[in-house]
């Protein structure tokens, strides 16, 4: 009996796939698309588009070497706990308009395979005893996600930012909805813009 159950968990788990990408609007450029995510009221974001720029240029620019790059989001802290050539963990402080600051520990990693013209940076919100939530701060639960980039029919690159955000804090999803989705929209183009800086 309990062989059929696990049997059947199996096939319900097989037969009810991951939720479908929905277009959500294109923006200078960049088209945008949203999914559902199981268990949570708040949703996946993905940003595609294209860029002539070099695979190592796109590459530097996501992973953001040095720290020293722009970007859109408003630190009160950030700490780099610990790197290597392709990981970081970072303790991040940043400021939210109209409701409390926010605080976690972000772990990065770079995959980079030049022979094949493809990069990958992920990034993820981890638990760090070291870091615990700071007295004032809300604790973001989870923040993950990914940058792509690979080489495309017509010689240019694409590049595909993908991100799931859970603010906490008792925040309700239709009301930060619009917010993730222009947050995700800057990040895109500022990351974009370093990479332009970064070229020759």
């Amino acid at each position: 009996m309990l062989a059929l159950a696990l049997l059947f968990l199996t096939r319900s788990a097989a037969a009810d796939p991951q939720p479908a990408w929905r277009p959500d609007g294109t923006t200078d450029g960049l088209f945008l698309e949203r999914r559902a995510v199981r268990g949570t009221s708040f949703e996946e974001i993905r940003v595609s588009t294209t860029s002539a720029l070099t695979v190592d240029r796109l590459c530097d620019a996501m992973f953001n070497k040095g720290l020293d790059g722009r970007t859109n989001v408003r630190f009160k802290r950030r700490e780099v706990l610990r790197q290597t050539d392709t990981e970081r963990w970072t303790y991040e402080q940043i400021v939210v308009p109209w409701v409390s600051d926010r605080d976690y520990v972000m772990h990065t990693r770079l995959d980079q395979a030049p022979s094949t013209g493809r990069c990958e940076v992920s990034f993820e919100t981890q638990n760090d005893p070291s870091r615990p939530p700071a007295r004032g701060f809300v604790r973001i639960p989870c923040i993950r996600g990914h940058w792509s980039v690979t080489q495309s029919a017509d010689g240019r690159r694409s590049v595909v930012y993908q991100i799931f955000s859970d603010p906490g804090g008792g925040i309700p999803a239709f009301l930060a909805s619009g917010a993730q989705r222009g947050a995700a929209v800057d990040f895109v183009k500022v990351v974009l813009a370093r990479a332009t800086q970064q070229a020759p």
